[in-house]
């Protein structure tokens, strides 16, 4: 069973992972709650496998999908978000639920936007060392360091591998 979108803002906002009522705010906590959400809902489809049904591109903070800006520009509905969380009337799939925040939890919006960028990259590069120097590039404002340990986290929770063969979406890199 998939979580459907607005059970998983339910969710984010229950656990204090995303305030809702920032997200449309012009301010820097609007645009850290909007850089949550669009990590926390891409990782969410790519590591766990969760289908929410949007597709992301490489943008400046990493994966970002403007169908999902949409949303929460045009469709949340911040009431209705508040009252089900209180009368705990979403859905809730504790297998996923569990696991997504024992992995992203307590991980701030530098974490989130490194990660997301490294999980796509894998969907780009033909070995780890390629990925590692793709994201060394497109995000030279964190340290060589802070990437590798993120991928080693990444990767010690099995949410980056490499298969062999060549990558179809080569042809598509943007990188």
């Amino acid at each position: 069973m998939d979580l459907k979108l607005h059970d998983f803002v339910c969710f984010l906002y229950k656990n204090n992972m995303i305030s809702v009522h920032d997200l449309q705010r012009d301010d820097e906590n609007g645009f850290l709650n909007r850089l949550k959400l669009q990590k926390y809902v891409y990782l969410a489809q790519t590591s766990l496998k969760n289908n929410f049904g949007y597709e992301y591109n490489i943008y400046n903070n990493g994966p970002y999908s403007p169908e999902l800006a949409n949303y929460y520009y045009e469709n949340i509905d911040f009431k209705r978000i508040s009252s089900d969380v209180m009368n705990r009337n979403w859905q809730n799939n504790d297998k996923f639920t569990d696991r997504f925040l024992s992995l992203f939890k307590d991980k701030d919006p530098n974490w989130l936007e490194v990660a997301a960028t490294l999980v796509d990259s894998i969907n780009y590069c033909e070995n780890e060392q390629e990925s590692l120097d793709k994201v060394y590039v497109i995000k030279s404002k964190y340290s060589s360091d802070f990437i590798e340990n993120i991928w080693n986290e990444l990767k010690e929770k099995d949410l980056v591998h490499y298969e062999t063969g060549p990558k179809l979406n080569s042809l598509f890199s943007i990188f």
